[in-house]
């Protein structure tokens, strides 16, 4: 599976996402690779200076992943990639490599103000590749307004978001130059992307053998 995080503003939670959704996946036997294709090297940066590192970390912040990304995930069950904010060449060329992909967001107006053009980008995309996509609230405070409207939103969008939250803890502040441990939010988020993923297989079949 490969998976790109996505989002064209920045703040959102693109590294930290990635990276743990990365360990994560290498922590339950799956050989995963992190691909690191933002120019700021945020996620390469982490792994060199993070001791014991379980997971292979590449840089490649270049518009020309798509054509490279099978020959460098050929030994992998997974590849993560994390993209840089407001570079669409490079986001584009992600998505043309992607089966799934995860665009991370606060909970703000602000947020969903700057979500268009990261949509507008899948739409492009879409005649060439076009893999299912969702969104993932990041930095949550629990029972807040804003989290309830931004929701609201998603759902009268008809735009597929998770129910496993990301919240706004100190764990995820102060992850960097640390292994990501076991047992946090984003295991939440990896079953129900794993479930998801499973569900649109079983569809993409479902539809082939009525076809």
């Amino acid at each position: 599976m490969r998976i790109a995080v996505v989002n064209l503003k920045g703040g959102t939670g693109k590294t930290t996402t990635a990276v743990f959704l990365a360990v994560a996946l290498q922590r339950a036997g799956e050989r995963t690779l992190l691909v690191d294709a933002d120019p700021q090297a945020s996620a390469l940066s982490w792994s060199a200076a993070t001791e014991n590192w379980p997971i292979a970390t590449v840089a490649m912040p270049r518009p020309v992943l798509h054509r490279q990304v099978a020959e460098l995930g050929r030994d992998f069950a997974h590849v993560v990639m994390d993209c840089p904010p407001a570079d669409a060449a490079i986001v584009r060329s992600a998505l043309l490599a992607a089966d799934l992909v995860v665009i991370p967001l606060a909970p703000s107006l602000m947020d969903l103000n700057r979500l268009r053009p990261t949509l507008e980008l899948l739409d492009d995309v879409a005649p060439q590749n076009e893999p299912p996509f969702v969104a993932l609230l990041t930095r949550v405070r629990a029972r807040t307004r804003s989290r309830t409207d931004v929701r609201g939103w998603f759902a009268s969008n008809d735009i597929p978001v998770l129910q496993a939250e990301v919240p706004l803890r100190e764990i995820y502040a102060t992850a960097l130059l640390e292994v990501p441990p076991a047992g946090t939010d984003y295991d939440a988020v990896l079953a129900e992307l794993r479930s998801a993923v499973d569900a649109e297989r079983r569809n993409a079949v479902l539809a082939e053998v009525r076809g």
